[in-house]
């Protein structure tokens, strides 16, 4: 419901040219950055960006969805208990890096 009154203002602004005179009008936004993100977290990952590598918890989730995918690929009971293990270790690491409660991520 709120989402079509929303709707329905951005239509009728539109109609009334209130976005005509916009300053970027026509020219592609900089998505590049976070402005949400702490500056000096910033500065880091655009360092690690430039040099081609990702953030650790970036790299973590990509593992993490490796691990999950190997997991329900295999039928072996004792790798599956590795691969369990893997999990529950990757997921633990994430939210201590990301100072989080317990993450809803899943993990046998």
């Amino acid at each position: 419901m709120l989402q079509l009154i929303a709707e329905r203002k951005i239509a009728a602004a539109i109609e009334q040219g209130a976005f005509d005179d916009l300053s970027l009008k026509g020219r592609p936004l900089n998505l590049s950055f976070d402005p949400l993100e702490p500056p000096e977290r910033r500065l880091a990952n655009t360092v690690l960006k430039n040099a081609g590598v990702a953030p650790i918890e970036i790299s973590l989730h990509r593992e993490l969805t490796e691990v999950r995918r190997e997991f329900h690929r295999t039928r072996d009971p004792a790798e599956r208990e590795r691969l369990a293990r893997e999990m529950r270790w990757l997921i633990l690491h994430l939210n201590v890096l990301m100072k989080s409660a317990p993450s809803h991520l899943w993990a046998p």
